[in-house]
């Protein structure tokens, strides 16, 4: 689990650092690695974070892995 909230935090950092696309990479990433029952909770509402940041295609690239 530590390693995904790093993960999260690393592509929340790529965002902020003009690079949405790399981030929303590494946030599905980390999403679609995960077994299911850990994609919740704070993983998840940071995604969420992420996800509502974003805009156009990396938007939708990590929308469809929190769906």
């Amino acid at each position: 689990m530590t390693r995904a909230l790093l993960a999260m935090d690393t592509a929340a950092c790529l965002r902020e650092d003009g690079d949405p696309t790399a981030a929303a990479e590494m946030a599905a990433g980390v999403l679609t690695r995960l077994p299911g029952p850990y994609r919740d909770g704070l993983v998840r509402s940071r995604a969420d974070a992420l996800h509502r940041q974003l805009t156009g295609r990396p938007h939708d690239h990590l929308g469809q892995a929190l769906a």
